[in-house]
């Protein structure tokens, strides 16, 4: 057995059925892998420079440049790092090789021998669609992946993988009826399946033939996070005072502390008449730069407007309007809560053939329970 590894490597993938045997590898991208060995090796370089510039100083003139030392070794670590990283990953893969019948996966770790198996397609349960919300701080993006859906999760093999949200829902349903297997989604409900005849229905026509589960919405009051304006032709849902999480506050507080180091450091060195070097400002200036987009990052701010006939969710700074996505209401087949084991929380997908809106990715479970069934709703006309 093996030691569970990650459903997928790669960022952008597609398993073509169409001519077989088919095969496909995934893995991290070569070009991002490319790029960071390369940005490594350039610090990498610049920290020995420095390193070596300033232990031949402190030769020459008997001065003491302990600080700008330790700043050179704590570059050329940090770059070392960024070079071992991205040559593991890039040297780890998984190849999957389909007959029409059954399947073999090889994997190969970063570090360690080779592993091979086969899973006849008969094993597999369904074809799962699930959207990733990957945040690192204030960084954020979201991952469609569609995946053979198999219990042993070392046995799941990636079909689809995009940052892109058009067409994903049709893509999915191809897969689906191209294997002859269920369509899986996985929502606060847990994996819920979806029969082949009904995944070109929107909600309106499920709930037109009382296909849709119980909806709670409109039995309990709204929850106070949510700021909800009733207006001639829409209906303005805006999330109140969730621009502060946990990972985003650790990484300022980190940015600020960075920040202040390097400008007590420089502060010091210019007293005691040291040159400082120009990586030194350099790299300060960039974790300022950092600095200050994350601080206006973290004022960002949501909104969810339903129409009659469209649904949109909009991006705010300081209440300037920065991004907008719209759905028409009459293409909509799904709404549900997606997990994201990432960061472990959950946020509302709103689900079309086309496209896919995300909202609500810092609310509790209970806020978004609410949330989506007050919109399907909406969009049945209770």
């Amino acid at each position: 057995m093996l030691i569970h590894v990650p459903d997928h490597f790669s960022t952008k993938l597609k398993f073509d059925f169409k001519k077989l045997p088919a095969t496909v590898i995934d893995r991290s991208s070569i070009l991002w892998s490319s790029c960071g060995c390369f940005f490594g090796l350039v610090m990498l370089w610049l920290g020995f420079f420095e390193l070596i510039s300033f232990i031949k100083a402190d030769k020459d003139n008997g001065q003491s440049f302990l600080l700008v030392e330790l700043f050179a070794l704590i570059v050329v670590l940090i770059a070392l790092g960024i070079i071992i990283y991205c040559t593991l990953s890039f040297i780890r893969y998984k190849k999957f090789y389909f007959d029409g019948k059954n399947f073999q996966i090889i994997y190969r770790p970063a570090v360690g021998v080779k592993h091979k198996f086969n899973e006849p397609l008969s094993n597999y349960i369904g074809v799962r669609l699930r959207v990733l919300f990957v945040q690192s701080g204030l960084f954020n993006k979201n991952r469609y992946i569609i995946d053979l859906y198999h219990q042993d999760s070392n046995k799941i093999i990636p079909l689809y993988i995009s940052t892109k949200n058009k067409n994903i829902r049709k893509t999915w349903e191809s897969y689906a009826k191209m294997l002859n297997l269920p369509a899986l989604s996985v929502t606060d409900r847990g994996l819920t399946q979806r029969d082949c005849a009904d995944l070109d229905k929107s909600i309106k026509e499920l709930g037109a033939t009382g296909k849709l589960p119980f909806i709670a919405s409109g039995l309990f009051p709204a929850p106070e996070i949510f700021d909800i304006t009733e207006k001639k032709d829409a209906t303005i849902i805006k999330p109140k005072g969730i621009y502060w999480d946990i990972p985003s506050t650790l990484l300022l507080f980190i940015s600020i502390f960075t920040t202040l180091i390097l400008l007590a450091g420089g502060i010091y060195l210019t007293i005691i008449g040291v040159k400082i070097p120009l990586l030194y400002w350099a790299i300060g200036l960039l974790v300022i730069l950092a600095l200050a987009y994350f601080t206006a990052r973290l004022f960002t701010s949501y909104t969810l407007i339903l129409k009659d006939n469209s649904i949109s969710v909009t991006e705010q700074l300081f209440n300037i309007l920065i991004r907008k996505e719209s759905l028409p209401t009459d293409i909509v087949e799904n709404i549900e809560l997606g997990y994201n084991p990432t960061i472990g929380r959950y946020n509302m997908a709103i689900i079309s053939d086309d496209r896919v809106l995300t909202f609500g990715s810092r609310l509790s479970v209970a806020d978004l329970l609410w949330i989506k069934d007050f919109v399907i709703r909406k969009l049945i006309g209770n």
